[in-house]
């Protein structure tokens, strides 16, 4: 079966929570890694009831390494 490379789902169509995080990481530069934002998409998507998943995690990494660059993703 052939693996598929997600494609990154663009900043308009992410949920609230994962808009939230990305945006917190814009006003705190100490807080601009992947591990720092995966703690954050699962905070910031627990309050909406919410679950974040691979996709979406894997699109708000994406903008964050384009949009900042001192951002470190997760290993």
């Amino acid at each position: 079966m052939p693996e598929f490379k997600l494609a990154a789902t663009p900043y308009q169509y992410l949920p609230l929570f994962a808009k939230v995080a990305i945006e917190r990481l814009d006003a705190d530069c100490d807080l601009r890694s992947g591990a720092k934002l995966n703690e954050l998409l699962d905070a910031y998507a627990s309050t909406y009831g919410e679950k974040c998943d691979e996709q979406e995690r894997y699109s708000a990494n994406y903008i964050c390494s384009r949009r900042f660059h001192d951002f470190t993703p997760a290993a």
